[in-house]
């Protein structure tokens, strides 16, 4: 029997992005695919355009090394709520493979997981930009990047691709 494939999505309580959540989340469910969502709490949780969802479980007391991949599903706001948030940083540095979509890779960036790593990420003003080279990235333009084991990509648009590519990875190793 074919051991089922684990997937942590870490969302925001309050600001995570509703199409890449729920596009990500339906590819992941049709993978057969088993998938935990966790938050900063663990109670509902509003995406941007107002989706709603509930964390399973509460992100401090996450094990992403439970995990076979961890996705980060976040938003601009959200930045200010989660940036240098520990609980975010342990998952990040426990995961064996992480999944940051549009500005998560900021919310993370601490834990070092992108040094010398290729990562795609939206960017709308070169703010980013400057920010992934002033900290040992290595920047892309293609919309979805693997680098080892990372995977980011750049724009809502592209969530059905990023999430395909993400089982496309977990599946083969």
């Amino acid at each position: 029997m074919t051991e089922v494939k684990k997937v942590l999505m870490v969302i925001a309580n309050d600001g995570f992005q509703d199409h890449e959540f729920w596009m990500s989340f339906a590819v992941f469910h049709d993978a057969g695919l088993d998938i935990t969502i966790a938050a900063g709490h663990k109670w509902e949780c509003r995406g941007v355009f107002w989706a709603r969802t509930v964390a399973d479980v509460d992100l401090f007391f996450a094990d992403a090394t439970k995990y076979d991949m961890v996705v980060f599903i976040w938003w601009g706001w959200a930045y200010a709520q989660y940036f240098h948030d520990k609980s975010y940083l342990k998952v990040a540095l426990e995961a064996k493979k992480v999944w940051a979509i549009c500005i998560a890779p900021m919310i993370v960036s601490e834990s070092g997981i992108f040094n010398w790593k290729r990562v795609s990420w939206r960017d709308q003003d070169w703010v980013q930009k400057r920010f992934i080279e002033k900290n040992w990235w290595i920047w892309s333009d293609e919309s979805v990047v693997v680098c080892w084991n990372v995977v980011t990509w750049n724009w809502p648009d592209v969530a059905e691709e990023f999430a395909k590519k993400c089982v496309e990875v977990i599946n083969n190793g």
